[in-house]
C-alpha cells in the first residue's frame, strides 16, 4: 500500500470506502474534468471534458462510469478510458 498515492487520490477529491478487505477510492467524473450544463428536464445541453467539447451522449457515459482506484491491487478499474487516464495521470504526477 503506497500512502502517497493513496494522499494524492485523496487531495484530488477521491473518495475512499473501505468494507470486508476492499479498499476503494472512488471518483465522479465531474472531479476528473468533465463539464456539463442540461436542461430543466435533466438532460445535458453541453459537456467538455478537460476543456474540450464532447458529445453529451458520451458525457451521460462519463456521468454513469463507476470509476475507482484499488488499493489493495494498486490498479485503477473504469467503466470508460478516459476516466480511467485521468486517475492514471493524477498517480503519475
Amino acid at each position: 500500500m503506497n500512502q502517497q498515492v493513496i494522499d494524492k487520490l485523496i487531495a484530488a477529491g477521491g473518495n475512499r470506502w473501505q468494507k470486508n478487505g476492499m479498499d476503494r477510492i472512488y471518483f465522479k467524473a465531474s472531479q476528473l474534468g468533465l463539464d456539463y450544463s442540461c436542461y430543466k428536464t435533466g438532460n445535458i445541453s453541453s459537456a467538455t471534458f478537460n476543456g474540450e467539447r464532447i458529445s453529451n451522449s458520451e458525457a451521460n457515459r462519463m456521468c454513469a462510469a463507476k470509476t475507482y482506484y484499488n488499493v489493495v491491487t494498486n490498479t485503477v478499474v473504469s467503466d470508460n478510458s478516459a476516466l480511467k487516464a485521468a486517475v492514471d495521470s493524477i498517480i503519475n504526477n
